[in-house]
């Protein structure tokens, strides 16, 4: 549970504090009204990040299961 809390809020400092200040080198078009995008752009990057680390440990507990069984 400890690990779900702490990731909720690590991706609410990045995306709301840090990534801010990398807006706009990431995304130079758009002016005020395409600015409340950025956020949900950077968490969909975050988050696509998230799943890659996810599926890497699932599948290194798999190798690690069955290399056990031989």
């Amino acid at each position: 549970m400890k690990y779900i809390i702490g990731t909720v809020v690590g991706f609410y400092v990045l995306v709301f504090w840090v990534f801010p200040i990398v807006y706009p080198l990431i995304f130079p078009w758009g002016g005020v009204s395409e600015t409340h995008l950025h956020p949900i752009y950077m968490g969909m990057i975050l988050l696509s990040g998230l799943i890659v680390i996810c599926t890497k440990i699932i599948l290194n507990e798999l190798k690690k299961k069955q290399d056990d069984n031989k």
